[in-house]
């Protein structure tokens, strides 16, 4: 399996997506078949596989690789993969959850998996970070993503915890401009493998 087709999904190129979408159902079918699971570090492109492909295309097999994606946290979580990770004295997270989940009711995976693993997580209550998958970088909507950025900069300074995390890649490059950060926040994923291998 290849890219998942979001990027040209969303600034309209849908034949390309189609084909994209085309290559990874064909590649995933028989696998899925033969007792696989498809799992996805991205939220947009867990999303892209879950439900966006049913817009793309029909046939039985985009149901059988739609209902075997998961998200990394949202498999974790389902099957409860996570049972016997200690990540105590992890530390304290401000989560930042992507707007791909929030919109397929599928973010609460990551916070539930992080508090089982021993983090003490503040889930901010915010919407899009600004960055939109390439919609910040466009020059006519700079200032806006920007604008929308120092909301979330905002919540985070007021949010209880000591890292910040975010699943998607787009948000995690927004929030390497805020004032006083580092470096891009890692993937929730990464802070729970660091936690659990320093165990």
């Amino acid at each position: 399996a290849g890219a998942s087709g979001r990027p040209p999904l969303s600034k309209g190129f849908v034949d390309e997506a189609r084909e994209r979408a085309r290559e990874n159902v064909d590649a995933l079918a028989p696998r899925v078949a033969d007792g696989w699971d498809v799992v996805v570090v991205e939220p947009s492109d867990a999303v892209m596989l879950q439900s966006d492909y049913h817009d793309l295309l029909a046939g039985d097999d985009v149901a059988t690789v739609s209902n075997a994606t998961y998200g990394v946290f949202e498999y974790l979580d389902a099957f409860r993969l996570d049972d016997g990770l200690d990540a105590a004295g992890g530390g304290s997270l401000v989560y930042h959850g992507h707007c791909h989940q929030k919109a397929s009711k599928k973010d609460h995976h990551a916070v539930g998996v992080l508090r089982r693993a021993g983090f003490e997580v503040d889930p901010l209550d915010s919407t899009c970070c600004g960055m939109a998958g390439s919609f910040g970088y466009e020059a006519e909507h700079f200032s806006m993503s920007k604008a929308i950025g120092r909301i979330l900069f905002d919540q985070i300074d007021a949010a209880d915890g000591d890292e910040v995390v975010a699943p998607g890649a787009s948000c995690r490059t927004q929030l390497e401009d805020r004032p006083g950060a580092d470096s891009e926040p890692p993937h929730p994923i990464e802070t729970l493998a660091a936690a659990v291998d320093a165990d």
